[in-house]
C-alpha cells in the first residue's frame, strides 16, 4: 500500500485568522480536518486540540501486532470520543463567552479498508471512476430538513440557517459520532474539507478541479482553495486530498 497526501489551508479573504487545524500521517494511515469555532481564539485552540488527542490515540497502533490492535473503526472512533472530551474539558477553563468546539472529520486507512468518522458539518468525499460521492453527513439543521424532505440541497446550500450545526466536539462532555468502513481501491482519492470550501464551491465543481488535477494532488488542492477564495473567501478553508496507491510490482 502506498498513500499519497497534499493538504492546505488558508485563512480566506475576510477573517484575519485561521481556526481550521488538519492533520495528515500517511505511516499512520490518519488523516483528519477540524474546523474550529468559539470567541478568544478558542476555536483555534479546539481544533488543534482535536487533532493532538486524535493523533496521540491512533498513532500507537503502528506498533502493536495486528492480533493485538482493536479494529480500525473502533478506534477511531474511541479517538473521535478523546478529542471530544479533551476539548471539552478545556473549554471549562475559558470565559463564559467562548464556548469552544470544532468540527472533526477523520479517516483511518490501514491495508485497503478505510475507516471514517465525522462529527459537524465538514465533509469527506470520495473521487472514483471519476464520479465524486459526499460520504459524510453534515449534522447542521439544514442538512437535517433535506433528509427529511422538507428542503432541497440547493435550498439548503443558500438558506441563512445553514451554518447552525446540530453536533460538535467538545460542546457536550459525551459526543454522538458517525463512523464507517469500506473497501479502498487503487487510485480512489478522499478529499476531507472544512465548509470554507463547500461554502463556496459545488461538488461539480470540486469534481471538475480534481480530474484537472490529475495525478498532480498540489495543483488540485490548490485549484480549489484559489476558487473558494475567488468566490469571496468568506470562511477560512482546507482542504486535505489523500490518494490510495497500488504498492508497485516487484521486480
Amino acid at each position: 500500500m502506498r498513500i499519497a497526501v497534499v493538504g492546505r489551508t488558508d485563512p480566506g479573504r475576510q477573517r484575519d485568522h485561521n481556526e481550521d487545524s488538519l492533520l495528515a500521517d500517511p505511516e499512520a494511515g490518519l488523516f483528519a480536518v477540524a474546523d474550529g469555532m468559539g470567541g478568544h481564539e478558542a476555536g483555534e485552540v479546539a481544533s488543534a486540540l482535536a487533532l493532538a488527542a486524535l493523533h496521540e490515540s491512533l498513532a500507537p497502533r503502528r506498533q502493536l501486532s495486528a492480533s493485538l490492535q482493536p479494529p480500525a473503526l473502533d478506534a477511531l472512533a474511541e479517538g473521535m470520543r478523546l478529542a471530544n472530551r479533551r476539548v471539552f474539558e478545556a473549554g471549562r477553563h475559558r470565559p463564559a463567552d467562548a464556548r469552544m468546539g470544532t468540527t472533526l472529520v477523520s479517516a483511518l486507512i490501514e491495508d485497503a479498508q478505510a475507516a471514517f468518522a465525522s462529527v459537524g458539518d465538514s465533509r469527506i468525499y470520495r473521487l472514483r471512476d471519476e464520479a465524486l460521492d459526499q460520504l459524510s453527513r453534515d449534522h447542521s439543521l439544514v442538512w437535517e430538513l433535506v433528509a427529511r424532505g422538507e428542503m432541497s440541497p440547493e435550498e439548503a446550500r443558500h438558506s441563512p440557517h445553514k451554518h447552525v450545526i446540530t453536533r460538535a466536539v467538545g460542546m457536550q462532555p459525551a459526543v454522538e459520532v458517525d463512523a464507517w468502513t469500506e473497501p479502498v481501491q487503487p487510485g480512489d482519492v478522499y478529499l476531507l474539507c472544512s465548509d470554507g470550501l463547500t461554502d463556496e464551491v459545488t461538488d461539480s465543481e470540486i469534481l471538475e478541479a480534481l480530474l484537472a488535477g490529475g495525478a498532480d494532488l498540489e495543483a488540485a488542492c490548490q485549484a480549489l482553495l484559489d476558487l473558494a477564495n475567488r468566490r469571496g473567501g468568506r470562511d477560512n478553508i482546507t482542504a486535505l486530498l489523500v490518494r490510495y496507491e497500488a504498492a508497485p510490482a516487484k521486480a
